[in-house]
């Protein structure tokens, strides 16, 4: 198996951000035998290739962690989370005439730069994205771009009980018959397994609580590892320079001194499980719309269950001092309580 997988998976064990998990190893063979079957033709044998590898079990249990590990150490092919595959698609062909001639030149282009392509959290809940990922994962076939997914539904549970679904049924088919079907689950939420027992809020910002944070980044991280990755916003490209597999760190400025919006942070807290964010101000009258940006981007953490380590100014409950904000950031606060494993004195 391809060895810095494993060594890299290794490093996140011995530094505490997951428990070793033979299920999580076994994921990861699999996925490695799956691709290597499929890039080498057996000429004696005729076996069948296997097409893709499809990786489904419940939130939390280490699907994307896996599915960006792979990738990052494969160093080939594309990665996109499914609700921007979908504004890729529909951007595409936003015009009735010659939609299927449109979506076929997207794949067809896609398969000139690319051989493998990540798709994590596959859900289909309309019958417009459900007769778009059925074409879309027959052209993936007919151009040879083996295809790896993740979802927290198996595939016979996709758009269930929707509109016109046996319209839908051939897609199940194809993946049921030409993909390795792999079950991840378990009652372990390891996404924050590994937070429970440390200091996760640090403040005030000076030079010990600074390494302090540091310190921490590089519990889950190895430093010579780190990648840039890129999360599409609707205005713009966020560019997260510090990031390896579903870890990143940033400025409290990279993410709320700019004008994003409640859709922008769902996006960027889809990408990953665990996020640093350094630098957060008190919170006075002339950074009211930076204040506004935190609590939509801490809703959309919160909801998307990614888990943070924060450095701040000064402790949460004294973080906002705008009057016109208070209430509205008692609800940031208690989830910032949460999100932190910090309990309120």
């Amino acid at each position: 198996m391809n060895f810095t997988v494993l060594d890299q998976y290794n490093s996140f064990v011995e530094n505490h951000f997951i428990n070793k998990d033979s299920q999580q190893i076994e994921v990861l063979q699999k996925i490695y035998n799956a691709w290597s079957n499929n890039k080498h033709n057996n000429y004696f044998f005729k076996q069948k290739k296997t097409k893709g590898v499809y990786v489904y079990g419940s939130v939390g249990t280490g699907k994307t962690f896996l599915l960006n590990l792979f990738y990052q150490n494969t160093k080939v092919g594309k990665k996109i989370h499914f609700n921007h595959l979908m504004n890729d698609v529909h951007n595409t062909i936003n015009i009735k005439q010659g939609r299927d001639e449109k979506l076929e030149d997207y794949v067809k282009k896609l398969s000139k730069n690319i051989n493998i392509f990540f798709i994590d959290e596959l859900h289909v809940f309309n019958i417009v994205d459900a007769l778009i990922v059925k074409k879309l994962f027959t052209l993936f076939d007919k151009y040879k771009i083996f295809v790896l997914v993740s979802s927290n539904f198996h595939p016979q549970n996709l758009y269930a009980d929707g509109l016109q679904r046996s319209d839908f049924i051939p897609f199940i088919d194809l993946i049921l018959s030409n993909f390795e079907l792999i079950q991840l689950d378990n009652s372990k939420d390891y996404r924050r397994l590994a937070l429970n027992q440390l200091k996760t809020y640090f403040t005030p910002i000076n030079n010990e609580t600074k390494e302090e944070f540091n310190k921490l980044f590089e519990r889950f991280v190895d430093r010579s590892l780190l990648v840039s990755q890129k999360v599409k916003t609707k205005s713009r490209e966020i560019v997260f320079d510090n990031c390896s597999a579903n870890v990143a760190l940033c400025s409290f400025e990279s993410l709320c001194a700019v004008n994003l919006a409640h859709e922008d942070y769902k996006n960027i807290a889809s990408q990953f499980s665990l996020l640093f964010i350094e630098n957060i101000p008190k919170f006075t009258d002339e950074l009211a719309d930076q204040c506004r940006r935190f609590i939509s981007l801490i809703d959309m953490l919160y909801e998307q269950n990614c888990s943070t380590v924060l450095l701040a100014a000064t402790p949460i409950t004294s973080l906002c001092r705008i009057n016109k904000l208070v209430k509205e950031f008692e609800r940031t606060v208690s989830r910032l309580y949460e999100m932190t494993i910090i309990k309120p004195s």
